[in-house]
């Protein structure tokens, strides 16, 4: 009896430490068990009952949350938070919000007005949070003056992923960080988002991803796979971000436009740093960001942007196609004082194998040739391209659908042709930069007896022109 009554202890025990999860749906109610049969129907109501390694799963259907189900209020009280996530997961037992199985769910915002209060849809303080699977509209903005709405805020957070979350037809950033570490943004779209509201309709606030990191300490954040267009502000932005982010494989297309190109906001694709020109007081190291494998395209302003920064970064492998200026690497003068700050061509950027072609104004702008690392672009030295190198010059096949595990469509635009002199030296996004280096030697000619082949192996005695070959095995750049 003694064994039995230990066995049903230990039994019960184990029971008690294992979390529960829980299923929402727009037919629930919250009286409910929270099971498969009996869902709740709020998130909110699912989210207070969340610990270490709950998961939440989101039936089909679209969820319209009150302002009655707002769950707290953060930073001072300026923010309304819908969905307040400030519980921590583990790294073996995160807290996983997911749409169920192939369900469509849809978070819309747009019955939240809080007068005089931001809205954010969901405020991520807490660690080790998994947001998957599940469509976010319709966040509203009420302040009229200088304001912003965020559909998600990263305010803390850290060793999240935010994965197949997409944001778009509201009035709010897509995704905006200003704390936490080792976070991951992994193929979500932001799209169609316009502030109509604030500063007599500008828009000027209006990012699909925003990375504004107010220390050095919060490192080691990523976003990849992501695609950003038709915002009214930037696709992505990096100002006044004070800590190195890794932007992978991500498209920017017609930011500061709508869908029929009419101008909005700033509109450029990807912004990577720059801290305005006002008194600069930070003493953090001035992050080095990377942007690589992505494209941008078509964005009203500049296509990839170094926005007045005050150190370089690294841009590798990059596509930009008919932005107003494809690249524009222009930094700040020195760390100093409104006074003395001014704008001064690039410098301590390192541009690795980057393509650029057809820009309505410039190819490129604002690059310091003896203060840059420059290699292997199709610009400085510039080389010749027409359409005919390309497989498509068709910007819509971005459009198309994801991949069935979320990953970016497949598609031919702006990808060379195996006959291009820049596909032969592995230009722009089609080749993964970590690839491209592998093995590279970099040497102003061969030399020796040793035969030099070019990648589709024919054999020469010395490269005819710059480009990628092959000897010893081993590539070498000329």
């Amino acid at each position: 009896m003694k064994r039995f009554t230990l066995f049903t202890t230990l039994l019960l025990a184990v029971v008690a430490i294992q979390a529960a999860d829980y299923y929402v749906s727009p037919s629930g109610n919250d009286s409910n068990a929270g099971t498969i049969d009996a869902p709740l129907l709020t998130l909110r109501q699912a989210i207070s009952k969340a610990t270490a390694g709950t998961t939440i799963y989101l039936r089909e259907g679209t969820y319209k949350p009150t302002e009655s189900e707002i769950m707290g209020y953060q930073e001072n009280n300026l923010y309304a938070c819908v969905y307040n996530l400030t519980a921590n997961g583990t790294a073996t037992k995160p807290i996983t919000i997911t749409g169920y199985e192939n369900e469509k769910a849809v978070i819309d915002l747009s019955l939240v007005k809080p007068a005089e209060k931001r809205v954010s849809g969901f405020y991520v303080k807490g660690n080790y949070w998994r947001l998957k699977k599940f469509d976010i509209i319709g966040i509203q903005v009420t302040i009229t003056g200088h304001t912003q709405s965020e559909n998600i805020s990263m305010r803390g957070g850290s060793n999240c992923i935010i994965e197949q979350v997409n944001i778009h037809d509201g009035m709010g950033i897509g995704i905006y960080f200003t704390r936490g570490s080792n976070n991951l943004v992994l193929n979500c779209d932001a799209y169609n988002n316009y502030d109509p509201v604030s500063e007599n309709g500008a828009g000027g606030n209006c990012d699909g991803f925003g990375f504004h990191l107010n220390s050095s300490a919060h490192a080691n954040n990523v976003i990849r796979g992501c695609r950003a267009w038709r915002n009214s502000d930037d696709g992505y932005d990096l100002i006044t971000n004070y800590a190195a982010v890794v932007v992978d494989s991500c498209w920017a297309w017609e930011n500061g436009y709508d869908a029929n190109l009419t101008s909005r906001g700033d509109g450029t694709g990807i912004k990577g740093g720059g801290y305005g020109m006002g008194d600069y007081t930070k003493t953090n190291p001035i992050p080095r960001n990377t942007i690589k494998n992505c494209i941008a395209w078509k964005n009203k302003q500049n296509g990839i942007y170094a926005n007045h920064h005050l150190g370089g970064n690294n841009w590798y492998n990059n596509s930009a196609y008919q932005n107003n200026r494809n690249y524009n690497m222009v930094n700040r003068e020195s760390i100093g004082t409104k006074a003395d700050a001014k704008d001064v061509d690039g410098y301590d950027h390192v541009l690795k194998n980057n393509l650029s072609y057809g820009a309505r104004t410039a190819s490129y702008a604002y690059i310091s040739e003896t203060l840059c690392t420059l290699e292997n672009n199709t610009f400085l030295p510039t080389i010749s391209l027409s359409s005919s190198d390309f497989e498509s010059l068709d910007g819509t096949q971005m459009l198309r659908e994801r991949q069935a595990d979320g990953s970016l469509p497949e598609i031919t635009f702006l990808k060379l042709k195996s006959t291009s002199v820049a596909y032969e030296r592995q230009i722009g996004y089609q080749f993964d930069y970590e690839t491209v280096v592998s093995g590279i030697q970099t040497v102003s000619s061969p030399t020796g007896n040793d035969a030099v082949y070019t990648l589709s192996g024919v054999r020469m005695e010395q490269p005819g022109h710059k480009g990628i070959y092959i000897r010893n095995g081993k590539k070498i750049i000329r």
